[in-house]
């Protein structure tokens, strides 16, 4: 990003002295499962690092012990069993953006009532996202700020196109996407890009040291805290993707390239932020 793009993010971030938590964003995270509920707690650790002022965990009750014990005391937990239990919790509760994915066992029919229902940033990750793989036009539909973030492999799959094909005209094909849907698609990998309709953003922070189970986890956490403090979704959507870089970069100079984790990317978060204020 540049210099002035990132000192105009971060006068957003600083608090004023008599905020409260909801000044700066409820963060519902509906992910987990059975066999993955730290995927979820990863994105839940992320959004409150970047600055969430609340973060829910939406689990079905036959893994909440396990969830709860993975996760950090200050999440929140909701237990569903419908999307319509989702759309209350966030009406009465005062959601302000909503992750749906990392680790979740979903289908389309539940995925689809709530991102039709609701009209604030949405991130659709991992299976969030492979629900629509092949029906990807049924994103246009949606009612919500989508935000998607595949890597090439789960792009390609969901648009059924060869992933060579796409490295070939990648430029065109996902714009061409993200317009048709009016989206944001964040296509991780080395370099990761941002695409909008009519913008797109080449990162420049980040390692190898940050392709680890997790990572992408701890990514949809950070975009759908700093969507909350900018109207301009597709501004939040690439700050959370530096910040996130770099925080890898930080925890491979404490960890060396093999060492990182996904948490020590999360613990990261806050000192990267730090460094680009000072």
């Amino acid at each position: 990003m540049k210099r002035q793009e990132i000192k105009n993010f971060i006068v957003k971030l600083k608090r004023k002295s008599d905020s409260h938590k909801y000044d700066y964003g409820h963060i519902l995270v509906i992910a987990g499962s059975k066999t993955m509920p730290g995927a979820g707690v990863l994105c839940c650790l992320g959004a409150l690092r970047s600055g969430a002022g609340l973060v829910t965990y939406a689990v079905e009750d036959d893994f909440l012990n396990q969830a709860c014990a993975m996760s950090n005391p200050e999440t929140i937990f909701f237990i569903y069993k419908t999307a319509i239990d989702i759309l209350n919790y966030a009406q009465s509760r005062k959601v302000s953006s909503i992750v749906i994915g990392p680790g979740l066992k979903a289908d389309y029919v539940f995925i689809k009532k709530i991102i039709s229902s609701v009209d604030i940033p949405v991130v659709l990750d991992a299976s969030g996202l492979t629900c629509f793989n092949g029906i990807e036009d049924e994103l246009k539909n949606a009612k919500a700020k989508l935000i998607i973030t595949p890597h090439l492999g789960e792009f390609s799959k969901l648009l059924n196109i060869k992933s060579d094909t796409i490295k070939n005209n990648r430029k065109k094909i996902i714009t061409d996407f993200a317009k048709k849907n009016s989206l944001i698609c964040v296509l991780k990998g080395n370099n990761t890009l941002v695409f909008s309709g009519k913008e797109i953003y080449k990162n420049g922070t980040g390692t190898p040291a940050m392709a680890t189970a997790g990572s992408g986890d701890v990514l949809s956490g950070v975009i759908s805290s700093f969507v909350n403090i900018t109207d301009n979704v597709f501004e939040a959507v690439k700050f959370a993707v530096f910040i996130h870089g770099l925080a890898g970069e930080l925890a491979e100079k404490d960890k060396g390239t093999t060492g990182v984790i996904a948490s020590d990317i999360v613990e990261n978060i806050c000192y990267a932020i730090k460094q680009i204020s000072c």
